[in-house]
């Protein structure tokens, strides 16, 4: 008898433990977005890709845990301290960030469990998200100067050395 109850007591236990770590599942999202990509080759040397949204919910779930996809890559969603914004970003060599509309698939941990369980499997992996942010990439360009400032600063410093040595050999002739 004591052994049944210690074993009902483990297993009320662990389903109330599974409860508290699950996020909730979102119906009906409402998504407002602010998106941000690097278009400037000299300023990096990869192109970022940014989305930070805040998330309403038509059930008021609030504690929810996202995972973004973009091109078959699943990365997680960060969240802020208050929980009123969502935040993912990834970059990418600015030969490969061609210019364009980037769709990024969000999925709550049932979407992403079904994603992985497709990719294990080798089926589609075409899940349904729970939403989509389109990014539009403008592709990364150069504005600005020429050269970069590296250069400039070498030629700078060449030209100072050799002004110094001529006047230096100038002296040194009188």
């Amino acid at each position: 008898m004591n052994m049944a109850a210690g074993s009902f007591f483990v297993l009320c236990l662990g389903l109330f433990g599974l409860v508290l770590v699950s996020g909730e599942t979102c119906v009906g999202p409402k998504v407002t977005t602010d998106v941000y990509t690097s278009d400037n080759i000299f300023m990096s040397t990869e192109t970022v890709f940014l989305t930070q949204f805040s998330l309403k919910c038509d059930n008021n779930a609030k504690d929810i845990n996202l995972y973004a996809e973009v091109n078959g890559n699943v990365m997680p969603v960060t969240r802020s301290a208050d929980n009123t914004k969502y935040q993912v970003s990834w970059s990418s060599e600015h030969k490969k960030a061609a210019a364009g509309v980037y769709k990024v698939n969000f999925m709550d941990e049932e979407g992403y469990s079904n994603f992985r369980k497709a990719q294990r499997s080798g089926g589609s992996t075409d899940i349904k998200p729970l939403f989509t942010i389109e990014i539009n990439h403008k592709g990364a360009g150069r504005e600005g100067l020429w050269v970069q400032t590296e250069f400039l600063a070498v030629v700078a410093a060449l030209l100072i050395w050799w002004s110094a040595n001529n006047v230096k050999s100038k002296i040194q002739d009188s």
